[in-house]
């Protein structure tokens, strides 16, 4: 079966599977193709917190373990055209051999590239097997992938072969990214007008507890225990915001809400910056959660992944990036990995975001050769 990987890309900017909506339909065009390519396919469906149903598939060619996994997700984030989009977002617009539309780049473009680069190939071509895993809400917190991760039993099979993570960097090849940490610390008051004195201040508490987050803040800037400096910027903000969601200013706030984010480098530990807040939390009588914890994604640049990858790609070096991907789930299962994709991330989430078809084109045939390198000769 031969598919076009810009009418494909259209296809899938036509779903407007934005993460707060189902992914079902765009899933179910998904399975679509890749049953007509003889995959088998494994899905893994849940129900998010708003109750909207969502899920990520996992799609397997060839017999065996290991082999190829390529990794996308199909959820977008919204969109609209009071923002001031050119056209309509959900329907892929060619200009000037850019290819415009939400999820053109982030990321139903390079989605696309690997199925038609999976279309080149039959069961029969390949020693090892292929995987193409497509999640829900990579967007928000990456539910999808976590859910593939801990369920599914091809992603257990693939986890000892080589996975890319598709998504855009001008098909450079990025051997490491940043982790997510994310905490919510609440201060609970009591309502009265403020005249009456008969109110309890929720802010009043986290006053203190601030003060010591700055200090938590200055450390992870200065100290090296939290410094990469195979990264741009080397250090990672200790994120600090702050909302007591107050209805008016005579009405003693009630409660006082303090979110924490931190992108923890690769080998860097913060079990002791939770730890650290957490005491602090009790001491001041907040409640903390610990909300999610992902794990950077880091491949060693001598690795035969990554030096396959440099070869296939005819460049010399590999990089890192500050952003996340599904490998904060993925990592936690498969060692070899890198993210390589067509397209900027720059214009990831953008008005008017596109992709260069040029770089749709090259990443069909990079994907392609990956497919024949690693399944086809059953090189590692």
């Amino acid at each position: 079966m031969k598919l076009d990987v810009v009418k494909l890309t259209r296809d899938l900017i036509a779903y407007p599977s934005v993460s707060l909506t189902s992914n079902v339909p765009v899933t179910r065009h998904l399975i679509g193709i890749l049953q007509s390519l003889k995959f088998e396919i494994e899905e893994l469906p849940y129900t998010d917190v708003n109750g909207v149903a969502k899920f990520s598939i996992i799609a397997k060619l060839g017999k065996g373990k290991g082999g190829l996994s390529l990794m996308s997700h199909d959820d977008v984030v919204p969109a609209s055209a009071a923002e001031g989009w050119k056209g309509d977002p959900f329907t892929g617009r060619v200009h000037q051999g850019k290819l415009y539309g939400r999820g053109s780049c982030d990321m139903k473009g390079p989605l696309a590239a690997t199925l038609c680069a999976a279309a080149r190939f039959k069961a029969a071509d390949l020693k090892a097997p292929l995987y193409i895993a497509i999640t829900a809400d990579e967007e928000i917190a990456a539910r999808g992938a976590w859910e593939l991760t801990r369920k599914s039993k091809f992603f257990r099979e693939a986890s000892t072969g080589y996975g890319l993570i598709c998504e855009p960097t001008r098909l450079k090849v990025v051997h490491a990214h940043k982790g997510a940490l994310y905490l919510e610390i609440r201060s609970q008051g009591r309502a009265a007008h403020t005249s009456t004195l008969k109110g309890t201040n929720a802010n009043i508490a986290m006053i203190p507890f601030l003060q010591e987050m700055k200090a938590i803040y200055d450390l992870v800037l200065r100290s090296k225990r939290y410094r990469n400096d195979e990264f741009t910027p080397p250090h990672s903000e200790w994120s600090i915001g702050i909302n007591d969601h107050n209805i008016a200013t005579n009405v003693t706030p009630v409660q006082s809400v303090c979110t924490i984010s931190y992108r923890p480098m690769p080998g860097a530990q913060v079990d002791d910056l939770v730890e650290r807040t957490r005491r602090s939390a009790q001491k001041y009588g907040l409640k903390l959660a610990v909300k999610f914890i992902g794990n950077p994604v880091y491949t060693p640049t001598d690795s035969p992944l990554v030096r396959t990858a440099l070869k296939l790609t005819g460049t010399r070096a590999s990089a890192t990036v500050p952003y996340g991907t599904d490998g904060l789930a993925f990592s936690t299962r498969m060692k070899n990995l890198v993210v390589i994709g067509p397209g900027d991330i720059a214009q990831a989430h953008t008005v008017d975001e596109w992709v260069e078809i040029e770089q749709l084109h090259q990443a069909v045939d990079l994907y392609s050769h990956f497919i024949d390198h690693v399944c086809v000769q059953g090189r590692t």
